[in-house]
């Protein structure tokens, strides 16, 4: 046999086990297939990053929710007054470890949809509603408009397209509101020419987290009343229970018995999580800034649920402002599927704050136990920086064990780790 056969013959074999193994050359989207080892990664294998992809004024996002999962965020001008903001949250299956390659696929299943305001609008006594999907009380005429917005990867502005990895993307929002009292109708159409306030809203993502802070610096010279604002709000899709940290609903509660309750009769509640058949969402409002409800009455309403396919925190009631005032909340969004434990006693689930990785644990009657957490937190330190005052947890280091908690009832803590 001639040395042109040999390697010919060579070559033809290697194309036939490539072909075999599915390596034809032809990009299916999704990462390359690992060995068999992999196919079912540990939370330890998978990746830390994100994919994301700029086409104009879209922003695709691409991560790691699980093993098996991945989270897809779609950020862009949306709403009825076009405002910059998460527009669709979904997920897709990928049981690689590297988020799937494109971030703007759509998603096999919708997790929030921005139908409606997710950073909610201002309800001005008299005027209506302002901000956020709300036209003005003509149901025609805008209340408020994007000034712009920066994207930062890796704490560098993006000003073209792009396609990367990576492992920090913030966004800042710049909206103006503006005020409804002032509405001049002179021309024989409505123009509002006012501005309310001037709405910065910074969001930075990491994985399944989208942590926001909203800053409202008010413009106008006359006082006006701010009936309602509800800041963070949720419209996750297909819900089907609801369970209130600190709140009324300890346990999962079927979404058509969910209602309200009043700051008096929980004054520390802050987090709502929802479930569908398919995820979770966690909707987390900090204590610092209206996150304290110094803004709303001990007989008012705290929290909102089954109010148009949508719940809501509730921040500010009827409280007067004007120019030179500066209000603000801030708060984290989580998605995911596979909590650390959800049964009869609790539930527990990762999250991230300010980059630190941090456990939300809600304790649904009386515990005594130990919660098995993945292999990765063995050893690991930890802050208690939340706790009901039922709850208590010994020492501040996770033991191959788990995490020992005792609860006189039920309650909620927030643990983060350095």
């Amino acid at each position: 046999m001639t040395k042109r056969l040999i390697l010919a013959f060579v070559f033809l074999s290697w194309h036939l086990v490539a072909c075999s193994n599915g390596d034809s050359g032809i990009s299916s989207g999704l990462p390359d297939k690992p060995s068999a080892e992999e196919d079912s990664p540990g939370t330890e294998t998978i990746s830390e990053e994100m994919r994301v992809k700029i086409t104009g004024e879209d922003l695709y996002i691409s991560a790691k929710l699980d093993a098996k999962t991945d989270i897809l965020y779609w950020f862009k001008k949306c709403m009825f007054n076009e405002l910059f903001t998460f527009y669709r949250v979904g997920t897709i299956d990928n049981n690689m470890p590297a988020p799937v390659t494109l971030p703007d696929a759509s998603p096999t299943s919708l997790l929030n949809l921005a139908y409606s305001d997710n950073i909610g609008p201002f309800n001005i006594t008299g005027y209506g509603w302002c901000g956020g999907n709300h036209p003005y009380l003509d149901e025609v005429t805008q209340t408020a408009r994007n000034i712009g917005y920066r994207i930062y990867i890796d704490g560098k502005e993006i000003k073209t397209d792009l396609s990367t990895l990576t492992k920090e993307i913030k966004i800042e929002v710049i909206n103006e509101i503006m005020n409804p009292s002032k509405a001049d109708t002179s021309s024989g159409k409505t123009l509002l020419n006012e501005i309310l306030c001037i709405e910065t809203v910074n969001y930075s993502i990491y994985r399944n987290n989208i942590q926001v802070l909203v800053t409202h610096e008010f413009q106008n010279e006359s006082p006006v009343t701010v009936q309602m604002y509800y800041g963070m709000q949720s419209m996750f899709d297909k819900e089907t229970h609801t369970l209130t940290a600190n709140g009324k609903y300890v346990d999962w509660t079927v979404q058509k018995d969910v209602s309200t309750f009043t700051k008096k009769e929980y004054p520390s509640f802050r987090r709502f999580i929802e479930k569908s058949a398919n995820a979770y969402q966690s909707s987390y409002l900090f204590a610092d800034g209206l996150g304290n409800h110094e803004e709303i009455s001990d007989d008012d309403i705290i929290f909102i649920g089954n109010s148009s396919n949508k719940t809501y925190h509730k921040i500010i009631a009827d409280r007067e402002h004007k120019k030179g005032d500066i209000i603000h909340w801030s708060g984290v969004y989580t998605w995911f599927k596979s909590p650390v434990s959800d049964d009869d006693d609790l539930l527990c689930y990762e999250g991230v704050i300010d980059n630190k990785k941090v456990l939300f644990i809600d304790c649904k009657k009386s515990v005594d136990r130990t919660i098995q957490l993945p292999v990765n937190y063995t050893k690991k330190s930890f802050t208690i920086i939340e706790k009901s005052k039922s709850i208590t947890i010994t020492g501040n280091k996770v033991t191959a064990k788990g995490l020992k908690i005792v609860s006189d009832g039920s309650g909620s803590c927030v643990i983060t780790f350095d």
